[in-house]
């Protein structure tokens, strides 16, 4: 059943999704050492290989050069050289399933799945081959523990100091390491010596630095958060009054005002609001107000207000260019005597009429009604 090509590109597609999600569930799972980390890259890529390798025949298939996936396709759709016959290839195929599992009749459903756990349990089995060596000249048989450690020499060996038994008979290198190796060590020693040399000259400069760093480190390692948040706190504020420093020592010689970007105005826009004309105000208690456009405006605003308001006078249109406390008073004492002529007085001016028609203002009338005149 499983011979067809379709079924072929069912179960590569289905591979290639599980070990996607075995990559995925593996890579989720923090590996608790080296050891471990080591096996699951090894794990990661071989799965990777797999991948790779079902996904080109996948594309062999659905590339189709011989047309037997188009064949195939036509077939199940009932298409032969007679006609079409839908029955007759629906009663084929079933045909094939009953004989699939009348000769297999113990066979049971696979899990794929846990075949795919058991990848993430097993150690991953890692080639080594004797390239990484041969490169070397060194010897490349024996057991793959043997050849590791033969390659782990050179790690902090020079190939000049290995033991000859270590590399291949008749190799360069070998007679290469034999004839050079003196001048070569010695051209090392010297630079190493150099090297040397010169670090300890740039720790005897830093020396001080390198001490107050150490001591800097040791501090914040011994820091509680309530100290470290504290600390951060304490430098932004540092940071914030040395910008506020920086800001204060823009050069002004004419002390002009500043603008929105933080810098003074230009000296014609100076002149052009006339802002080197002060405007005093008694009222406001003595404020000063540079320029017109300033003073005018500030008999709207809440400091001449509240003085006006503490004097008991409304701050009404009447008191405008008004600065002077006396002058204010006398304004709204005038102001109240011209009220008082044109108010309506109804003791003097409202009318009463008696039974024989007699008019009377309310004062006289009240006075004769209390006399029993009226």
């Amino acid at each position: 059943m499983s011979s067809t090509l379709l079924e072929v590109t069912r179960a590569g597609h289905e591979e290639v999704e599980r070990l996607e999600r075995l990559i995925v569930k593996d890579l989720q799972n923090e590996p608790a050492s080296s050891k471990d980390r080591l096996f699951q890259n090894h794990r990661v890529r071989n799965m990777i290989d797999e991948i790779t390798s079902t996904t080109l025949k996948l594309v062999e298939i659905y590339e189709d050069k011989d047309s037997a996936r188009k064949d195939e396709i036509a077939a199940l759709g009932g298409q032969t050289a007679t006609g079409t016959n839908v029955f007759s290839a629906f009663y084929d195929r079933l045909k094939e399933i009953r004989e699939y599992h009348r000769r297999h009749p113990a066979a049971r459903v696979v899990d794929v799945n846990e075949e795919y756990e058991e990848l993430l349990k097993e150690e991953p089995r890692i080639e080594f081959t004797g390239e990484a060596l041969a490169a070397l000249g060194l010897k490349t048989g024996g057991t793959i523990q043997q050849r590791a450690e033969r390659l782990f020499l050179t790690k902090h060996t020079p190939l000049e100091q290995l033991d000859r038994k270590h590399f291949a008979k008749g190799s360069r290198v070998s007679e290469q390491n034999a004839n050079t190796a003196a001048p070569q060590q010695a051209e090392s020693s010297k630079e190493i010596a150099l090297m040397e040399a010169k670090m300890k000259k740039l720790c005897d400069l830093l020396q001080e630095t390198i001490v107050r760093t150490k001591e800097n480190v040791e501090k914040k390692q011994a820091l509680t958060y309530e100290e470290m948040e504290a600390e951060r706190e304490e430098e932004e504020v540092q940071a914030d009054t040395e910008s506020d420093d920086d800001e204060q020592q823009i050069y002004n010689p004419l002390k002009l005002p500043m603008g929105w970007d933080g810098k003074p105005i230009p000296y014609w826009l100076y002149k052009l609001h006339g802002l080197g004309q002060e405007f005093k105000c008694e009222i406001c208690g003595n404020h000063s107000y540079w320029g017109r456009r300033a003073y005018e405006r500030h008999f709207k605003e809440w400091r001449h207000q509240h003085g006006m308001r503490c004097l008991g006078i409304p701050n009404t249109k009447n008191f405008n260019e008004i600065t002077s406390i006396e002058e204010a008073k006398q304004l709204w004492e005038r102001i109240q005597e011209r009220q008082g002529v044109n108010k309506w007085r109804p003791d003097l001016e409202e009318e009463y009429e008696d039974k024989e028609g007699n008019i009377y203002n309310k004062k006289t009338y009240t006075d004769l009604q209390r006399q029993g005149l009226i």
